[in-house]
């Protein structure tokens, strides 16, 4: 193997690594300096996140976004909503939509982490373009399936 490509592969595994623990070490200080039980997984902050970013948000919304079907969807939504991180209410312009909020509580709770992850995007995005990013994310969602995929095939981790 070629030195460059062997350094390339070298410095790949290094990032991702600092990014894996990275996303670590955030979740233990997250935990452990809040005092409430349930926690927002991160796929659960995702969610917030982008319910906080865009208004009027519905579950159609979500689905477009996040490219997923609409059962996945509903069950999280469900799923956030008896946990209380988020509510719908009637769109008085349209009873059939439901608009989804992030709840107060949470807000209270959470609105200086989602405001640190819009920060963190807003800074990022002006040193990579929207096509670096996306390839990026395709990556780490790669990985993480393998991640699982492999978890799930070898019972021994």
């Amino acid at each position: 193997m070629p030195a460059s490509l062997k350094e390339s592969r070298l410095d790949f595994s290094k990032a991702l690594l600092g990014a894996y623990a990275n996303l670590a070490v955030l979740q233990v200080r997250l935990y452990n300096d809040e005092d409430q039980v349930v926690r927002p997984s991160f796929k659960e902050m995702v969610y917030l996140y982008t319910i906080w970013k865009f208004d009027n948000c519905t579950a159609s919304d979500l689905v477009e976004i996040f490219n997923s079907s609409k059962a996945l969807i509903s069950q999280t939504v469900i799923s956030m909503e008896k946990k209380g991180f988020i509510s719908r209410k009637k769109d008085p312009s349209d009873n059939r939509r439901q608009i989804i909020t992030v709840s107060e509580e949470i807000m209270g709770t959470y609105a200086m982490e989602l405001q640190l992850i819009d920060e963190a995007l807003k800074y990022k995005s002006k040193q990579y373009s929207m096509e670096e990013a996306l390839q990026a994310a395709r990556i780490v969602l790669d990985i993480t399936d393998t991640m699982l995929r492999i978890k799930n095939e070898n019972k021994q981790f």
